[in-house]
């Protein structure tokens, strides 16, 4: 699992709020503008995030729309939308907070999950001493590639296995 780009992330969001399966500046904007006001966030930050701040603004008619794009486009200026740090750099409304702690979220979420990973090697190991299981059973029993089980475990190679097959380990060792 790989950390996503801010620009990635965002036009995911983009595509899922809208419902639309093209970026479409002129039909997001008007979206944004009328019967989806939660695009209006997501859609400021793509277009700063890709360069396309001059082409939104011709799409938009809202003074308050065009307001906070001009502020936010110039208080973001040379800023690295892909590191979550710049939460702590830059004092956004509370509305774009939000959304850039949601790609904080995501950008994180593979550190969290390689956490559990660890969790549920340290105790699958654990549990494997205490009953003297051999790793071919455990590969053998859960239909698991006996090479990647066998690197978990024994080296700790927590990228051997996705978090499914390190809990479905844990809970084998758990139950005998």
């Amino acid at each position: 699992m790989r950390r996503p780009s801010f620009e990635g992330w965002v036009t995911r969001e983009l595509s899922y709020l809208s419902g639309e399966s093209t970026l479409n500046m002129r039909r997001l904007a008007y979206l944004a503008q009328t019967s989806k006001p939660r695009l209006q966030e997501r859609l400021v930050l793509y277009a700063i995030a890709a360069g396309k701040v001059e082409r939104l603004r011709s799409f938009l008619y809202r003074e308050d729309f065009l307001e906070e794009l001009a502020a936010l486009s110039q208080m973001l200026r040379e800023k690295n939308l892909d590191d979550p740090a710049i939460l702590d750099e830059v004092q956004l409304p509370d509305r774009y907070e939000k959304a850039l702690l949601s790609f904080k979220a995501a950008y994180q979420r593979i550190d969290t999950r390689n956490e559990s990973k660890k969790l549920r090697w340290e105790k699958s190991v654990q549990l494997q001493k205490e009953k003297g299981v051999p790793n071919s059973q455990i590969s053998h029993y859960l239909n698991l590639d006996a090479g990647n089980v066998n690197t978990y475990l024994k080296h700790g190679a927590i990228e051997k296995l996705s978090l499914d097959n390190a809990t479905r380990i844990m809970k084998y060792l758990h139950s005998l």
